[in-house]
């Protein structure tokens, strides 16, 4: 009998039934884009739910479209004299993909080995500081955005920064505890989700708005979405120009301008899943409870959550061959894995060019971080069976090694 496929990652949005009520609101109405009154519904939820003003909070079509109309609202399409965006290398694409439709020539940057972000200080000394418009810190796989940092950075540099902070949701609402004796009881805490404040001290800021993904793939999802979150009532009005063609409530094309609104039928997803979040909390933390279980026999180190977001399992291979050769085997067992950074954007070829210089952190990470599946209702069958193929594999490797 083959094999189950395992796949690296395994969402769940709303069932059918949980959207019925969203959906007929939206057959009422007859409103199906250009913030309509669930995306309104849904911004002004999640605004609540984050302990954040009113203003704070303005959702995207996607995590991409987030950055760009955050990037036009904060500084605007490149210009001749400033023609370029620090970005991290060690992230996914559309961090520097974003940059690139506002005309910006993205040029990367290597992170701190402790949090694999951006070092604020050296991207602060940069030599080309003097052609660069824009920057693009990154807060890694949900870990804890360096706001505080990144208003530092604009305010000594005089540049416009934004803080692509895409699995960044649970940062801002406040975790359940992971780490509980009590893995078999009946609750794991999750906090009450119309609690205001929840979110800690300097996760908002009025210079550097910061972005967040609602893909499928993230802990909170609309299917596709994304929103900016940004203590400036008026940064925001031009957040909301720049999804809706720079239209300012007319029909004329004033500033830089997209097509990054969420429809009603992505904000029914938004506004089911956060009907029902508090158990998808609570089922992550007794996923990630097995995992860190599972997973404590493991050679190198295994980076788990509450470090990371929910979505994510990553394992930090002792090197970068003993990867690889957990990697094969895995894909050998029909289980998935992913790179999900790869060795960065500056090796990739769209953005390779002699401009880029060797990033050894940031290769690093590449060489040896993994990540391994994970679902919030993950069997723990399917961790010990990664488990073991990844022990095994490496004993293979290792008594290879000893007879030659």
């Amino acid at each position: 009998m083959p094999r189950d496929f395992l796949p690296v990652c395994r969402p769940g949005l709303p069932a059918a039934e949980d959207l019925l009520p969203y959906l007929r609101q939206i057959d009422a109405a007859r409103h199906y884009t250009n913030r309509g009154p669930l995306a309104r519904l849904l911004e002004q939820r999640l605004a609540q739910t984050l302990g954040l003003p009113a203003h704070g909070l303005r959702t995207a079509s996607n995590g991409t479209s987030a950055i760009e109309i955050a990037i036009m609202a904060a500084a605007g399409p490149a210009k001749p004299d400033r023609p370029f965006a620090l970005v991290p290398s060690y992230t996914f694409a559309a961090t520097a993909l974003a940059a690139e439709r506002l005309g910006y020539i993205p040029i990367f940057a290597d992170v701190r080995p402790d949090t694999w972000a951006l070092d604020m200080d050296l991207a602060a000394t940069h030599p080309r500081l003097h052609q660069i418009g824009l920057i693009l810190p990154v807060a890694p796989y949900g870990r804890p955005p360096d706001l505080a940092g990144a208003e530092a950075l604009a305010a000594r540099t005089g540049i416009p920064v934004v803080l692509d902070a895409a699995a960044g949701f649970e940062q801002l609402l406040g975790r359940p505890n992971l780490h509980s004796p009590n893995l078999h009881g009946p609750i794991l805490h999750s906090p009450n989700l119309h609690s205001p404040n929840l979110h800690g001290p300097g996760l908002i800021s009025p210079t550097v708005p910061m972005t967040i993904s609602f893909h499928a793939t993230k802990t909170f999802s609309t299917g596709e979405g994304g929103a900016v979150i940004w203590d400036n009532a008026a940064g925001q009005e031009r957040v909301v120009r720049a999804a809706n063609f720079g239209f300012n409530y007319s029909r004329r094309s004033e500033s830089a301008g997209t097509n990054a609104k969420l429809s009603e039928f992505h904000a029914a997803v938004g506004l089911a899943m956060l009907d029902s979040f508090p158990q998808r909390r609570t089922d992550y933390a007794r996923t990630v409870a097995a995992w860190r279980k599972a997973s404590a026999t493991l050679p190198g180190r295994m980076h788990l959550p509450p470090d990371l977001a929910s979505v994510y399992i990553l394992w930090e291979a002792p090197d970068a061959a003993s990867l690889i050769t957990a990697q094969d085997a895995l894909t050998d067992a029909d289980i998935d894995t992913r790179r999900w950074y790869e060795a960065g954007l500056h090796v990739q070829p769209h953005f390779a060019a002699p401009r880029q210089t060797t990033l050894p952190v940031t290769e690093d990470l590449g060489a040896r971080l993994l990540g391994l599946p994970m679902a919030h209702d993950m069997d723990q069958k399917d961790m010990a069976r990664t488990v073991k193929t990844i022990q095994t594999a490496l004993f293979a490797q290792a008594s290879l090694q000893m007879q030659t």
